[in-house]
């Protein structure tokens, strides 16, 4: 796991914010994972979202799957962006849609970690090929999709020549549903070693608020269960006031919530945040958190409404992964 060799980073003085979207194609997540899931029609909504960067001076990351690389339309709205300066093309590792097909598509198979050595090496490899034949260059940035790091993952993303991963979330554990475990993982960015060379982990954020919200990340994973899934337990320790564990995204946590548990963590020291969703939620029906045009607008609002907060109201400002691979060497 990326745990193996990690180090600290120094310490932030001021909060910084990375924003990074999984761009990826449409498919209903109740369903079992198929491989004829290759519509990114989303990709052309983009641009709502993109209008919103643009006012505060945000650099978005798009990390791509196989599914948008290989759709000309996707692959035209994204690499026009970042000739201007206006985003960051990263990868995106579906792996039930991204060749080589010689693995099972099964639950288990859909964490690229899972797969054997060579197998996740290969798709990950022609998949960082192809964005670079797509779209003229090479990716540095990488996330796994559903998070699904493995042991070889950090060798691989080394031998790739990539320099950050924004995969882990911390405090957080799949393990019942066959994925990584990332209890016990630093929440703020740390740097891990591979052979001689360093990668940084920018973590997902997934903060606390409430009155225990200091010691969220050792209390939490143990009252609530490590997922955060026991609901119950869960829902007694929120309308108690003790402590809320708040993801860090517009995708069903409303502007005000995300702002309360920044300026709460804040106050801890903890000055990186890591805001994410999927391109398909800006889509109406294209994932579970936009089914109407009035949740896409309640969705939109929230994105503008937080980022007033975190650049004009907390004095923050928001950096590329790339700008913090730079900042925290």
């Amino acid at each position: 796991m990326l745990s193996d060799k990690n180090r600290a980073v120094p310490f932030i003085k001021k909060p910084l914010l990375t924003v990074i979207i999984d761009t990826e194609e449409e498919f209903d997540w109740a369903k079992p994972f198929a491989r004829a899931n290759r519509s990114v029609d989303n990709i052309a909504h983009q641009h709502l979202a993109q209008k919103i960067f643009r006012k505060y001076g945000i650099v978005p990351t798009y990390c791509i799957d196989y599914p948008v690389a290989r759709n000309d339309q996707a692959v035209a709205i994204l690499s026009a962006w970042a000739d201007q300066g206006e985003c960051l093309i990263g990868t995106h590792l579906h792996p039930w849609v991204s060749p080589p097909y010689d693995e099972e598509v099964s639950n288990v198979n859909s964490y690229a970690g899972n797969l054997p050595y060579e197998q996740e090496r290969d798709k990950l490899a022609i998949l960082t090929d192809f964005i670079e034949k797509r779209c003229g260059r090479r990716p540095e940035i990488f996330k796994a999709g559903r998070y699904g790091l493995g042991p070889n993952t950090a060798r691989i993303l080394k031998e790739l020549g990539y320099r950050v991963d924004t995969s882990v979330v911390a405090g957080t554990s799949f393990s019942h549903d066959s994925g990584p475990d990332f209890i016990g993982l630093p929440t703020q960015p740390y740097w891990f070693d591979v052979a001689g060379e360093k990668i940084l982990e920018l973590p997902l954020t997934r903060g606390y608020d409430g009155l225990l919200a200091k010691w969220g990340g050792f209390l939490y994973p143990r009252l609530a269960g490590p997922t955060g899934l026991r609901s119950l337990m869960a829902g007694v320790l929120v309308k108690s006031g003790l402590l809320e564990r708040i993801p860090l995204t517009p995708e069903g946590i409303r502007a005000e919530d995300q702002m309360r548990m920044v300026r709460r963590e804040v106050t801890f020291g903890h000055n990186y945040f890591n805001y994410a969703y999927h391109s398909s939620s800006l889509m109406v029906a294209g994932a579970p958190y936009v089914r109407n045009d009035q949740e896409l607008e309640i969705f939109l609002a929230d994105m503008d409404v937080f980022f007033d907060f975190f650049i004009n109201q907390l004095g923050g400002e928001h950096k590329t992964p790339l700008e913090m691979y730079d900042l925290l060497s």
